[in-house]
């Protein structure tokens, strides 16, 4: 496993030219007599300090030389936050390093303040950030700004108060040795599991000069497995990451583990057990202090084990030796902020750079991932069919002659494994328990009819039904991928339509007066629940709000579809979508059952065998043919037309780029380019906007490899 298919350019990783960590000539242009604003006495040696200010400007996103007083010397060191006078106002920024002289001609004004003695810009940090902010076109600011959380003072103190070590050596290697196999672990994963334990008693990264350049260095095995429900239906994932945590742990490394929101960190949280103490949780929900606090537990080494969202996923790693993902396709992972970047790219860029382990798991298998493994970059951890079988509920596809939404109600199939479930019924489960019921999320229509003559509205192409982002349109066909803004019934020449398919409200009103006495509840909307009990029960749950039941489901109707169709992630969405629901279910061993109302026959096709991985690998390769993300990247240009033109402009004197995609209102061109031009394109495309940024010309807006974009 080596190599690295997400960008082939050499040097990747390499410090600009320019940067503070380039070397500079002798003197400072006026006899090598260093003069301080205000006539501060400077520091005796390194009296010169590179910081970089946080300023959202990418023309001034640059190290600035400042001086050092001499009261500051013992304290302003590389990596800690200061405040300087920047364009005539207090600003902070980072010391990236000291030195000898400055090319400053003139003056220099002298740091204020150091804001606290602790390094919490790492090399290592640094040096990912940077190659984040290369790979994203963006600048170093913006993703320290991602990087580092505001600072508190008190929690910082606390942390700092605490013991190094919460558990002894010996005591993490108990802890390692009670995480137990379970019978439905895939082989696979124990070949992955000796690889990771004998390469994690290896020496580790201070004992090991080796680098990301460095052909003799020992990387961490990296591997993929898709999870199944099996004896822990749900949360198998937590069992297997704490399989292939424990080892680590106990060998003196650290953990980074990323989930995508709340509900699987509280999962995961509550089966840490003797882990806790060496454990903390960063994620944006945090306050600021209990965030900071738990930022520089993990900085000093005072805990070994983080967990998190995507605010984790630069998180520092004293020792780093295992990176794990739960999910990496949800679109959690994706930062709504400059320069947008994936949690998902970032961790592989630290394991890049780290040469740490990798863990991704899931129960389905983004197309992203399943590139990496094609490309050998990481291990493919399947299952056997037999095991599958076992492990998986049984799953019912709609009848192909039957009409389920043509009523707006739950067809026949649906009542009978509810009854089931809840015990109500003489083929009642040997073990009844909690329904499943797997509703539409707010904001889309899976199934839409004629508001006048209720006739269900059909593809014109394809004979399929349509689906629509609200009554007012736009609709689309997820099966051949015909998109309009209106449609007109056949049968009554009507423009207006209406819902079929019930949504959260409806569904459990109607099933409240289908089983009256039994417990229904309800998550989804402003009201999300992380767990429900194991009693027989019907829940009823949108899309991405569906709580765990220990033990499993007994059964699950899955009522979702997807919209809006003709789009480069639909499908995977909606089977991504199916499987979570599913593996929530108990398996078939146990009576776990799954009705799935989904026409696509893709979704059918995977969710009802489950096996995401050969589909995944159909779309890997069919993207690869056609030069379409993942084995390609993209840029979307947003702006003024004129401004949109310019900038590519620029971009095809460096590279061959083609247009993909352009929209309207407002005007945003989306481009592609080879995976080898990666380094080259948003180097130039980093630079052009900072120079249109200094010339005071059209601002345009950039986000490199938006999963959404196509």
């Amino acid at each position: 496993m080596s190599g690295d298919p997400r960008d082939a350019a050499p040097g990747l990783f390499e410090a600009p030219t320019g940067s503070a960590l380039a070397p500079v000539p002798e003197g400072d242009g006026l006899g090598g007599v260093l003069r301080v604003r205000g006539g501060i006495t400077p520091a005796d040696g390194l009296p010169v300090a590179a910081v970089l200010v946080e300023t959202q400007l990418p023309h001034l996103a640059r190290p600035f030389d400042y001086a050092v007083p001499a009261k500051l010397d013992a304290t302003a060191q590389p990596g800690v936050r200061v405040r300087v006078r920047f364009a005539g106002r207090l600003t902070s920024g980072f010391i990236l390093e000291r030195r000898e002289v400055t090319e400053h001609v003139g003056e220099l004004a002298a740091l204020e303040r150091v804001t606290s003695p602790l390094p919490v810009l790492t090399p290592s940090l640094l040096t990912l950030c940077r190659a984040i902010a290369d790979r994203y076109a963006g600048t170093l600011p913006d993703v320290l700004r991602l990087a580092i959380p505001p600072r508190h003072a008190r929690a910082e103190k606390r942390a700092l108060g605490r013991p190094e070590r919460l558990l002894s050596e010996p005591a993490l290697v108990q802890v390692a040795g009670e995480v137990t196999p379970r019978a439905d672990e895939p082989p696979a994963f124990h070949d992955y599991l000796a690889a990771l334990e004998s390469w994690a008693a290896e020496p580790g990264p201070e004992d090991d000069a080796g680098t990301d350049g460095d052909a003799g260095a020992v990387r961490g095995p990296r591997a993929a497995c898709a999870v199944l429900p099996g004896n822990d239906p749900g949360t198998g994932w937590i069992h297997l990451g704490l399989r292939a945590a424990a080892p680590v742990l106990a060998a003196g490394r650290s953990v980074l583990w990323l989930v995508p929101d709340h509900r699987e960190l509280a999962a995961l949280e509550a089966r840490l057990g003797d882990l806790a103490p060496v454990t903390v949780r960063l994620s944006a929900d945090q306050g600021q202090e209990e965030r900071w606090d738990a930022w520089v537990s993990a900085l000093t080494g005072r805990a070994r084990l983080v967990i998190g969202t995507r605010a984790a996923a630069f998180a520092p790693l004293p020792d780093p030796g295992l990176v794990i993902c739960f999910d990496d396709a949800d679109g959690s992972y994706l930062e709504q902020r400059a320069p947008y970047p994936h949690a998902r790219e970032v961790l592989l860029t630290r394991v890049q750079l780290e040469g740490s382990a990798l863990l991704l798991l899931d129960y389905g298998r983004s197309v992203e991932t399943q590139h990496l493994v094609h490309s050998g970059w990481v291990g493919d951890i399947v299952a056997p069919r037999e095991l599958r079988r076992q492990a998986a509920p049984l799953v019912f596809v709609p009848d192909p002659d039957g009409d389920p939404g043509s009523a707006g109600r739950l067809p026949p199939r649906a009542f009978e494994l509810v009854r089931d479930a809840l015990g109500r019924s003489r083929r009642a489960p040997s073990a009844p328990g909690a329904v499943l019921v797997q509703v539409p999320r707010a904001g889309y229509l899976p199934v839409i009819a004629c508001a006048r003559c209720r006739t269900v509205t059909r593809c014109p192409q394809c004979e399929s039904k349509l689906t629509a982002a609200s009554i007012l349109g736009p609709f689309a066909c997820r099966r051949c991928g015909y998109r309009a803004d209106s449609v007109t019934c056949r049968e009554c020449s009507a423009t207006a339509v209406r819902s079929v398919v019930s949504g959260l409200d409806k569904v459990y009103e109607e099933l409240g007066r289908a089983f009256p006495g039994a417990l229904i509840v309800r998550s989804g909307g402003d009201r999300v629940l992380g767990a429900v009990d194991p009693e027989p029960s019907i829940v009823v749950a949108t899309t991405g709000a569906e709580p765990y039941v220990e033990g499993g489901y007994a059964s699950a109707l899955l009522l979702d579809t997807l919209w809006p169709g003709p789009g480069l992630r639909s499908t995977e969405q909606a089977i991504a979508r199916r499987l979570r629901g599913a593996s929530l279910v108990r398996s078939h061993s146990a009576g776990g059952r799954v009705l799935l109302l989904d026409e696509d026959e893709a979704v059918q096709r995977v969710v009802s065998r489950f096996e995401p991985i050969p589909w995944a690998a159909e779309q890997s390769a069919d993207r690869a043919a056609l030069g379409l993300p993942p084995a390609a990247r993209t840029v979307t240009i947003s702006g003024g037309r004129e401004a949109v033109g310019e900038v590519i402009a620029v971009l095809r004197e460096t590279a061959e780029v083609r247009e993909l995609i352009a929209e309207d209102e407002p005007y945003s061109v989306v481009v592609g380019f080879t995976i080898a031009d990666g380094r080259a394109v948003t180097t130039r495309l980093a630079a052009e906007v900072a120079s249109r940024s200094m010339r005071g010309a059209d601002i345009v807006a950039v986000r490199v490899d938006d999963p959404d974009a196509l």
